[in-house]
């Protein structure tokens, strides 16, 4: 049936990647005081500043059109990925500090909108629906800090600044921001006030500029548009009240383009979110700029996808394609999130399951070592998993410390789970030959 096909197969050609990088096809539509998002007008600062900024991007491209293609089906598995994050909210203003009820939310609507929870998502007989995709990635507010010390995930810091032009000098205590945290083991939102003139929603970094800026790394998220609650949709920004502004940005900290390819009936590099001519703004009525001269079919533009630039109640979904994108990121330039602990428990009890259990070494070979400090009697088995969630091996009744061979696996992410009778820790385990 043609609603179980692709509308349209945008396959990623050398040829297109070498013009969208070297080309810098952004250009056409890089005037930062009219766009919503500022992400590609700080790429291009950052481009005009260091020009192996488009060979970093060039690389991932290859890197990640080469993860999707060996794994096809990796967003119709049981993994999922969380992700810890850390909110450093900078305030001149009481009505800058927004409220912890405020951040969280926010991550509650980050979780709905990427585990497709969203009571707003298509309905089941919409033509997009068929492309609509939990995209398996979570978040929580970090539990642990840098130190290995219980955190609220969030900062607050009282700056001279009343109104940041969304430069970077949110991101540096000594301009008046906050210093990030590990950006390889937390996703920092930095949430302020963004001057008006700019009229900036907010912006993020790529993640093939990671080891390169990692002072840099993370989203900037003006408060008036951050989460459902308190000062989000106040004053101008009353289309902007459901958290989506942060859909969209945490959207290109996992390496997503606009909808629109940033010009002219552009690539997103994703096979499955419709050609789109330019942006779209406010809420267009379905179908939108169908049989239009950039290729669309009879149902139009996907205007409702989470990267375009759609009022919030008006963007509702992620695709399979993105989904995809998103995981190549994860296993790519930020692996090192998946073994972060910034959403470990705070128990400290040397007999909590999460703190019992460990292997090494990590990364590895193949040759692991199990170990365990519980002091429980109950019998401990342990299981392995690949990344798509096929559980690939198991251990019952295990004695420590206990030594496995798993050279011949590929290299790659596995889940390891820990479990006991009543309890089980999950964490992850990375080969590398």
């Amino acid at each position: 049936m043609k609603k179980q096909l692709l509308h349209k197969k945008k396959m990623i050609n050398i040829y297109k990647l070498f013009l969208f990088v070297f080309g810098l096809t952004i250009a056409p539509n890089l005037n930062a005081q009219n766009e919503k998002c500022a992400t590609m007008h700080a790429l291009e600062k950052r481009i005009n500043k260091d020009s192996m900024v488009q060979v970093r991007m060039q690389n991932t491209e290859l890197e990640t059109q080469k993860w999707i293609s060996k794994n096809k089906n990796n967003v119709k598995s049981d993994a999922v990925f969380t992700i810890p994050v850390v909110v450093h909210v900078l305030y001149n203003n009481q009505t800058q500090n927004i409220s912890t009820a405020q951040i969280q939310s926010q991550i509650d609507a980050l979780n709905e909108d990427f585990r497709l929870l969203n009571s707003d998502s298509l309905d089941v007989n919409h033509p997009f629906w068929y492309y609509t995709a939990d995209t398996q990635i979570e978040f929580c507010l970090a539990s642990l800090d840098p130190n290995g010390n219980p955190t609220s995930g969030i900062t607050r810091t009282f700056t001279n600044i009343s109104a940041f032009d969304g430069d970077g000098s949110e991101k540096f205590t000594s301009l008046g921001g906050k210093d990030n945290w590990d950006p390889t083991q937390y996703l920092n939102i930095w949430v302020c006030d963004l001057s008006a003139s700019s009229g900036t929603l907010g912006y993020a970094q790529f993640p093939s500029d990671l080891d390169f800026y990692p002072d840099e790394d993370g989203v900037v998220i003006h408060h008036q548009a951050f989460g459902y609650l308190g000062t989000a949709g106040t004053g101008s920004y009353t289309a902007n009240d459901m958290g989506r502004t942060a859909t969209h940005e945490v959207g290109h900290w996992l390496n997503l383009s606009h909808i629109w390819g940033d010009n002219t009936c552009g690539n997103d590099f994703v096979s499955d979110t419709q050609i789109a001519e330019d942006a779209n703004y406010g809420c267009p009525s379905f179908p939108h700029n169908d049989w239009s001269n950039c290729g669309s079919d009879e149902d139009g533009e996907m205007y409702m996808n989470y990267m375009d630039y759609v009022d919030d109640y008006c963007m509702v979904m992620f695709t399979f394609g993105q989904a995809s994108r998103m995981h190549a990121t994860l296993f790519g330039d930020r692996s090192e999130l998946l073994n972060s602990n910034g959403c470990s428990s705070l128990s400290l009890n040397e007999n909590s399951i999460e703190n019992a259990f460990n292997l090494y070494p990590n990364p590895s070979n193949g040759e692991i070592t199990f170990n365990s400090n519980w002091k429980g009697s109950e019998q401990i088995n342990i299981s392995v998993y690949d990344f798509l969630g096929s559980q690939i091996q198991q251990f019952d009744n295990v004695s420590f410390p206990k030594t496995v061979d798993f050279t011949d696996f590929p290299n790659g992410s596995y889940l390891v789970k820990f479990e006991t009778n009543n309890q089980s820790f999950t964490t992850k385990l990375f080969i590398t030959k």
